[in-house]
């Protein structure tokens, strides 16, 4: 399953999946560790199809990162049913990934 980027308008939408967890990528074009961490996060979305996966540019999408407190890049917001029940921030190799996408299922 591909990683879409995601606006605001269609934000609220996409969080609200039922029953679905929703990992989200918040990262920057200029960060070095949120390129890093990029392949990691569509290897995760080939891997987990029952999750969905999105990537929100903070630099585009100022209004969401304030919303959700992210204060630096890469974080991932892991949530349910439109609330956070994780975070990550940094860089992170698949195996982590792998254990907090099955931590918040």
């Amino acid at each position: 399953m591909a990683v879409t980027q995601l606006k605001k308008d269609k934000f609220d939408e996409a969080i609200q999946e039922k029953g679905k967890l929703v990992v989200i990528d918040f990262f920057a074009t200029w960060c070095g560790p949120c390129k890093v961490l990029s392949p990691v996060v569509d290897q995760a979305s080939e891997e987990f199809t029952d999750v969905a996966f999105y990537k929100v540019d903070i630099d585009e999408e100022m209004e969401l990162a304030q919303r959700y407190q992210v204060m630096s890049v890469p974080t991932v917001l892991f949530i349910k049913e439109g609330e956070v029940v994780n975070k990550s921030v940094g860089s992170i190799p698949i195996e982590r990934l792998r254990d907090l996408i099955n931590e918040a299922k």
